[in-house]
Parts: C-alpha cells; sequence; structure tokens
C-alpha cells in the first residue's frame, strides 16, 4: 500500500501537523510506503525521516488555487496505485482540482468541519459549498471525531465517512494533584485568541468566581486587545495574566490547578488529552467533539450549557469536592492509551483503506 498525504502546512507545529506525522510514522512501521507533498512554508526540522517535499506557497487563501498546477503534476507523477490523502478542506480544495479529469480519486482527512465553525467562520463554509461539488468530492472522508462525522454526514448525504480519532504518543500515567492552594486557585487556557475559541467566556465566568481565582491565559491572535479590555472592564486586571504565545505548554499544566477550554468549536481537544497527561482535570463547555473525550478519556467535566455561569459552576465543582480523583485519571489513561496509540490508529486506517 501507497500514501501520499498533501497537508496544508507543518509549520508551526502544533496539534494536527504534530498528528500527521506521527500518524505517517505509524503507517510507515505498518509496512505501508508514505509520502507528502506540504503546500505552504518549509519542512520543520525533526522530519527528515519521512519522505516530505514543499511546494513553499504562502499561507494566503489564494494558496489554494496558486497550489492546483504545481500539485497537479507532483500527483501525477505518483505511482498509479497510490491512494492520495488530503488533510482538511484547505488539503481537499486543491487536491480535488488537482485531479480533475484524471480519473483518480482521493481520500479527505477532515478534523474542521463542526457546526460552530461553519456559523463563524466564512471561509471554512466557502470551502465547504466547494468541496459539495461533484468533481472535488473524495472517495471516503476519515474523521477525527464522531462530531465531524455527523457534520460531514449532514452537508453531503451518502458520503461515505468514517470515524478515527487522530493519534497521540504513548506517555506514562501521572497521577492529579490536589489544589495547590485554596486561597489562590490557579486556572489556565492554553489556546489562539480566534472567535470560536470563546475566551470572552473565561472571562465573563471568571467574574462570577470568588476572587481567590486567578486566571493564566497563555496564547495570542486576533482578539488580544479585545480581550484584555474586557478583563479591566470586568475588574479582573489583578485576576487575570495574559502571556502571549509561548513556545510549550508543559510548566504551565504542572502549575496549574485546573484547565479551562470555552471552546465553541474543538475538533479534537489536544489541548485537553496534555492537561488530562499532566494530571490536570479540565472544565469545558458541552460542544461536538469535547463529549467525546470528558470525562472517558479526559479528567474533568462539561458545562451544564454554553454560558458564563454554567462554565463558572463547572470550575467550582473542578477545584471543589467533585474533583477527579487518581482512579478516574487511570481509567481515562488506559482508555487513552488504547483509542489514541499511534499503532492502533495506522491499523484502523489500513483497514478503511482496504
Amino acid at each position: 500500500m501507497r500514501l501520499h498525504f498533501v497537508l496544508p502546512q507543518l509549520e508551526p507545529f502544533y496539534g494536527m501537523e504534530r498528528a500527521a506525522a506521527l500518524l505517517m510514522r505509524g503507517l510507515r512501521a505498518r509496512g505501508v510506503e508514505v509520502s507528502a507533498t506540504v503546500l505552504s512554508r518549509e519542512v520543520p526540522a525533526g522530519l527528515d525521516d519521512l519522505a516530505i517535499d514543499s511546494l513553499g506557497l504562502g499561507s494566503r487563501i489564494t494558496r489554494l488555487m496558486e497550489a492546483v498546477p504545481p500539485l497537479r503534476r507532483r500527483l501525477q507523477a505518483l505511482p498509479s496505485d497510490s491512494t492520495i490523502v488530503a488533510s482538511g478542506l484547505w488539503g481537499s480544495v486543491p487536491v480535488g482540482a488537482a485531479l480533475t479529469g484524471s480519473g483518480r480519486s482521493f481520500v479527505a482527512w477532515e478534523h474542521s468541519l463542526l457546526p460552530e465553525r461553519l456559523r463563524i467562520d466564512r471561509r471554512v463554509r466557502t470551502l465547504a459549498r466547494i468541496t459539495r461539488l461533484q468533481p472535488l468530492r473524495p472517495r471516503l472522508v476519515v474523521a477525527v471525531s464522531d462530531g465531524v462525522a455527523q457534520t460531514v454526514r449532514a452537508l453531503v448525504p451518502g458520503q461515505p465517512v468514517v470515524t478515527i480519532t487522530n493519534p497521540m504518543p504513548p506517555s506514562s500515567f501521572v497521577a492529579p494533584r490536589d489544589v495547590f492552594d485554596p486561597e489562590r486557585i490557579q486556572l489556565l487556557t492554553t489556546a489562539a485568541f480566534r472567535p470560536y475559541k470563546n475566551h470572552a467566556c473565561a472571562l465573563s465566568a471568571l467574574a462570577l468566581l470568588p476572587p481567590r481565582y486567578h486566571l493564566t491565559l497563555a496564547g495570542d491572535g486576533q482578539e488580544r486587545q479585545m480581550l484584555e479590555g474586557m478583563a479591566r472592564d470586568l475588574g479582573l486586571t489583578g485576576r487575570t495574566t495574559f502571556l502571549g504565545r509561548v513556545p510549550g505548554v508543559g510548566d504551565l499544566l504542572a502549575g496549574s490547578d485546573l484547565l479551562v477550554h470555552p471552546s465553541r468549536a474543538e475538533t479534537f481537544g489536544f489541548s485537553l488529552v496534555e492537561a488530562a497527561e499532566a494530571g490536570l482535570p479540565v472544565a469545558a463547555l458541552p460542544v461536538p467533539a469535547l463529549d467525546e473525550l470528558i470525562p472517558t478519556h479526559v479528567p474533568g467535566t462539561l458545562a451544564a450549557d454554553t454560558t458564563p455561569a454554567a462554565l463558572a459552576d463547572a470550575v467550582l465543582r473542578m477545584t471543589g469536592p467533585e474533583r477527579p480523583t487518581r482512579c478516574d485519571f487511570e481509567k481515562a489513561w488506559q482508555a487513552r492509551s488504547e483509542l489514541l496509540d499511534p499503532a492502533e490508529v495506522s491499523r484502523r486506517w489500513v483497514e478503511a483503506l482496504t
């Protein structure tokens, strides 16, 4: 079996980029011949063991059309028995266009399509409409969560879809911690400041919590100025810390009492898994994909609804008597180890494609 992935980018090397490298290595370990083409930027260091080339395009939305001619030449050069896998809408659109008229099909690896993303992100809506056109449709969609799979089925009735989670590196069990200091409870968010990440809800929830609760926000983005102004208006300046973009969150997770995740649209939940692997419980909103992780694979709780008041209540429960126990963390670790193991994820890919 030969698989050739078309990836929008590998820099910065975050969640989905890491998952792509893990998947490719896992498939190779099963005897699959794996290669990839990256549309934008270069291939980061540390991936020299993988056969990856780059078109070196910029990150503008116009790259999707700019990529079609060179991508057509690249895909035509592949052996005829190669299966082409396009990652996300940003990969599916240029791959579908490049293969039009060639008689070849492709598989879409989908992780962006969720109802809330469609509602608030115009680019996602536009690309989703384009991929519904018959010449651009994949023969199979591999969705990273049931929430994504349900969205695909609703958009394109009759589209074959299978759910296979993303791989995560195997990890050792880490026991949970008690709250460090009940008089100064440390909350943490780790996400880019984008509208659907919904940091405003976390700030509104903080305003409803007792003064001993402090929120550290690791990340940056288009909403930073608005969020800093909101913190001032709510009188939270002394209870919030804006760190900006950080190279890693390991030390932050180790020094916090709870990860707060107010996102309205989360395709998989890498940050939640990272928190669980650091022995940190989470409080999140009840949205698709996250409801598949919490509490079975990630110890924590989902708020009763998506309001700040419900999130504040979830925070109180996770920093009080309902805080997950060592037994809860052990069960979740066992469940993650089985579900997210790269060898198991790769096995399911081979099964789905054969």
